[in-house]
């Protein structure tokens, strides 16, 4: 029960962030991203950016990585994803909520199984 809840877990923090930009799909249109929100940027050889975006510039994204300014060049930039924390705490409480149910509703079967069964053998 506890490798279920935590592949829950694990799935649905993964899935909740929405691509912003793909350099295979977006083809260098930096249009969805917008000064004043954090990003997860991924360059061309995989590394991983978490980045408050101050401004979109013609050749390059400012912003703030761990409170330093920080600058990329859109050519160096694979893909920008954004995170909903919001979208992932309510999914994962939720995913919670649904596996207690069902172990209590499993325990509480197992208890009238076993109240059922000695009512019908004769043991009480």
């Amino acid at each position: 029960m506890k490798k279920i809840a935590f592949l829950l877990a694990l799935s649905l923090i993964a899935s909740c962030s929405t691509t912003k930009y793909n350099i295979t799909e977006s083809k260098y249109n930096f249009d969805d991203i917008k000064a004043g929100t954090k990003y997860t940027f991924y360059d061309k050889n995989d590394r991983k950016f978490f980045v408050q975006v101050t401004s979109v510039e013609k050749d390059s994204i400012k912003g703030l990585k761990k409170k330093e300014e920080f600058r990329v060049a859109k050519n160096d930039i694979k893909e920008i994803k954004k995170n909903r924390n919001g979208a992932t705490i309510a999914l994962v409480a939720g995913g919670v909520a649904v596996i207690g149910f069902t172990w209590m509703m499993v325990n509480v079967m197992k208890d009238i199984g076993k109240v059922t069964g000695a009512a019908l053998g004769g043991n009480r």
